[in-house]
């Protein structure tokens, strides 16, 4: 017989399909062992359940929450936030009034910045050292072992073609499945991306929900948006405004925000009813 390398077109075809599997098999099956149930249900505080409900977003939002509740932070028409003095002694409050510095800064951006800041940083690390959260470095490296088992498999592919191609053998499945194997890549290369936010484990998942931790917590209003999102800030239409300018993926909800709730105020530049009268710090009240 004479067969390219001694081996048979569809021969070769199979082994070379079951190659184009394995290797984001494998990467997959790895990063779901990463997510596995560790035994981990402690967690030890309010940015901890933040981070775990919902990641680093979640974590800035917490953060937002209290400052906005104590008048530490203060949230204009565009949604753009203005530290108010004095600076906090909570770390996370005072890593964004750090970051919101001259002339504000919207809560999209301050949520990029807070998922790099150190104590972001120091929170996740804790947390995937207590087996709640994916270690990311590890997550990773799997999917570029993928990458670079790929490399070598493309590169084979490559080669079987242009050894088949001469001998005029039939080469549609070959090309399918270097065209496949390129997809691979593709979907490894996204895969591996860093993730600045952080996924839970199983583990993680588990203890927000039936852990040991504080209930008191979720009763506060930073616990609430630490579990729930901005949608629980009791003001209404900073809550809707901040949501907006962020970029959260949560739905609008258009008929709470029309109105003006909350004990505290804050000037967001919305106006209440027919009146013209505006919501916040400018004198002007809303309602009866």
């Amino acid at each position: 017989m004479n067969e390219p390398w001694g081996i048979s077109g569809p021969a070769f075809a199979w082994l070379y399909g079951a190659c184009a599997v394995l290797p984001v098999a494998l990467a997959a099956v790895y990063e779901l062992w990463l997510r596995r149930d560790t035994g981990a249900r402690a967690v030890p505080g309010l940015y901890h359940l933040a981070a775990l409900a919902d990641g680093a977003e979640r974590v800035t939002d917490t953060a937002v929450a209290g400052l906005l509740e104590r008048h530490s932070l203060r949230p204009d028409g565009r949604g753009i936030l203005h530290p108010v003095r004095p600076v906090p002694a909570d770390p996370f409050e005072r890593a964004v009034v750090s970051l919101v510095h001259g002339n504000g800064i919207g809560l999209r951006e301050l949520r990029a910045k807070m998922t790099r800041h150190e104590v972001v940083r120091e929170l996740r690390a804790d947390l995937e050292r207590r087996g709640l959260m994916v270690v990311e470095k590890r997550r990773r490296s799997g999917w570029q072992c993928a990458i670079a088992a790929y490399v070598a498999v493309f590169a084979l592919g490559i080669a079987r073609l242009t050894n088949a191609v001469p001998l005029k053998r039939p080469v549609g499945a070959l090309v399918i499945l270097i065209i496949g194997v390129a997809g691979a890549i593709g979907l490894a290369v996204w895969r591996q991306w860093p993730d600045r936010s952080g996924r839970a484990t199983t583990a993680g998942t588990l203890a927000l929900g039936y852990g040991d931790w504080d209930r008191g917590l979720a009763r506060t209003t930073a616990g609430q948006v630490a579990l729930n999102g901005l949608q629980a800030f009791p003001d209404r239409i900073v809550a809707a405004t901040l949501i907006k300018t962020g970029g959260t993926k949560a739905r609008l909800f258009a008929g709470t925000a029309s109105t003006c709730g909350g004990g505290a105020s804050y000037a967001v530049g919305s106006s209440c009813g027919g009146g013209g009268s505006s919501c916040g710090g400018g004198g002007g009240g809303c309602g009866g």
